[in-house]
């Protein structure tokens, strides 16, 4: 298995789901693809420079994972049909 780090920019306001469900719903996607959730670190609300999905705000989330190549693509998949992300990016560490 690899090191992994992956920023997510996840939808604020009143409809937007709550860091610390994502967080859950985040371990349950990372050990079902066969991988470990590594230390997360929230940085916090953020203006953007440009509006993604009519948002001018976002929350800013940062994880080290461990995943195995196999579940890179899966990770990828899923978080790119969730409604919740509005961009992510996963890059390896090591």
């Amino acid at each position: 298995m690899r090191i992994y780090d992956l920023t997510i920019i996840l939808k604020s306001g009143e409809k937007a789901v709550s860091g610390d469900k994502f967080g859950e719903q985040m371990e349950k996607t990372v050990i079902a693809v066969g991988g470990k959730l590594g230390k997360m670190t929230e940085m916090g609300r953020k203006q953007m420079a440009y509006k993604i999905n009519g948002q001018s705000e976002a929350e800013y989330t940062n994880w080290t994972l461990e995943l195995p190549e196999s579940g890179v693509l899966q990770l990828d998949k899923k978080l790119s049909v969730d409604k919740n992300v509005l961009r992510h990016l996963l890059v390896r560490s090591n």
